[in-house]
């Protein structure tokens, strides 16, 4: 389970964890677009913890971090988006861990920006071509999204005018607000892949069994270039629709939110 309510000391773990991270990606890319958003990246993050230092004096041995190793090993996906930055077309390039206090947070903005330029135009008419009563469930994600959209812009409107309550007496009015505000944007994004994972899983299942749900699933997926690259470019639906499923899987694992809760919400 996500620690919602983090002390500064917990931010500025999760921010050395964030330059860990934006290190490794850093030396594992040659792209000179990449290397430079990343640099920016890291000196946006860097700026921000030596202001948060500066106004919280923070035990040492508050910052030990005895699990630290890659997490990037185990979501893939999150690497790709975080490499896809460096990308000027990709929904990536505009968001900044700058803009948001929580790393969670940032790291789900990035797999909302991810899916936004890889999976989104998958879900579209003129590529995923299904019976009517699947179309009418594959329309309902982008209604869907465009709210998770809305939550996250609105998480970031806040993180702007945190800094003008560091250190003052409401910067915990602050905090509380924004917490409660990103678990709505937790639960709401869990919901919305955990049910896309059962979509596209389900689809997946119908076409191994020959089925006639999908109407498409040999069809080569082909993007304009204006767009950028794209991962699904040339991959056929099928494996398409199983890459989403597998993105949407790593999303919901990275998201921890136990079923119970998830339910009764």
């Amino acid at each position: 389970m996500i620690d919602w309510r983090m002390t500064p000391a917990e931010e500025l773990r999760h921010l050395n964890r964030l330059i860990r991270q934006f290190d490794s990606v850093f030396k594992s890319t040659r792209d000179p677009l990449q290397r430079d958003r990343v640099t920016r990246e890291l000196r946006q993050l860097k700026t921000y913890k030596d202001k948060l230092v500066s106004f919280h004096e923070i035990d040492p041995r508050e910052l030990e971090d005895p699990g630290e190793q890659d997490e990037l090993e185990e979501q893939p996906y999150l690497k790709m988006a975080m490499a896809a930055g460096g990308e000027k077309e990709s929904p990536a390039s505009k968001v900044s861990a700058e803009d948001y206090q929580d790393r969670e947070v940032y790291q789900l903005a990035l797999y909302l920006a991810f899916f936004e330029g890889e999976f989104l135009a998958l879900l579209s008419e003129t590529r995923l071509k299904l019976d009517f009563k699947h179309s009418l469930e594959r329309d309902s994600f982008y209604h869907r999204f465009e709210n998770l959209r809305r939550l996250l812009g609105d998480l970031r409107e806040d993180t702007s005018r945190m800094g003008d309550y560091l250190g003052q007496k409401h910067e915990e009015e602050m905090r509380m607000r924004s917490f409660k505000k990103s678990r709505n944007l937790i639960m709401e994004s869990d919901k919305f892949f955990r049910n896309l994972q059962s979509f596209s899983g389900g689809l997946s299942e119908d076409i191994g069994a020959s089925g006639s749900v999908c109407l498409n699933p040999r069809d080569l997926l082909r993007f304009e270039r204006m767009g950028g690259r794209r991962h699904l470019e040339g991959l056929s639906v099928e494996k398409a629709l199983a890459g989403l499923a597998e993105f949407s899987s790593e999303v919901t694992r990275f998201l921890k939110v136990p079923q119970i809760e998830s339910q009764e919400s």
